[in-house]
């Protein structure tokens, strides 16, 4: 199964709007702690569900999946690297040391914990990275070969930085909010 979004983000406003397939059609927005979520395999009566993100578990993998932060998580635990080319590096990252100083903000610790321990050798991830002139991260991908899952490859591409991002809630007659049971399955 492949997953693709596209998406823009401004992590210190915390706003981010993301489209793609996984693998069927899928929007979604964050202003803030609030998520709105549009995808056919969502229950409910109206095209977006809202989601308050503080009501997460903090090891909630959809907390972690509108975290940049922690999709990139794994530059923390880098072991090893070399240069390859002009701002561009190959390398082995450690999930196990990448959690040791991961922030707890947003569940990203757990999260990098919760991929460890579904990883076969969470001490020997292989990644590849770009950093531009002024050594910002443009590129990441990395995959980790899980003991049951098969292989998950994550591929980032990041790029115009500083731009301002707005993001805009759904109409509000479109918009559900999440039901109190549903919390307890994100």
């Amino acid at each position: 199964m492949s997953v693709q979004l596209v998406g823009k983000m401004d992590p210190v406003a915390r706003a981010l709007h993301i489209t793609g397939n996984a693998p069927e059609p899928i929007e979604a927005r964050l202003i803030g702690d609030v998520a709105y979520i549009k995808s056919a395999s969502l229950d409910g009566d109206k095209p977006w569900m809202k989601i308050d993100l503080t009501k997460l578990r903090p090891g909630s993998s959809m907390r972690q999946s509108f975290d940049l932060k922690s999709q990139t998580g794994i530059v923390g635990g880098v072991v090893s690297a070399e240069k390859v080319g002009d701002g561009r590096y190959r390398g082995i990252a450690d999930l196990e040391k990448a959690a040791e100083v991961a922030s707890a903000e947003a569940g990203m610790r757990d999260g990098i914990k919760s991929t460890a321990k579904l990883a076969k050798d969470p001490k020997a991830i292989p990644f590849e990275a770009t950093v531009d002139a002024d050594g910002r991260l443009t590129a990441l991908s990395y995959t980790v070969a899980t003991k049951s899952l098969g292989d998950v490859v994550t591929e980032m591409r990041m790029s115009d930085f500083g731009k301002p991002v707005t993001v805009t809630a759904p109409p509000a007659a479109e918009i559900e909010e999440a039901a109190e049971e549903t919390y307890q399955f994100l």
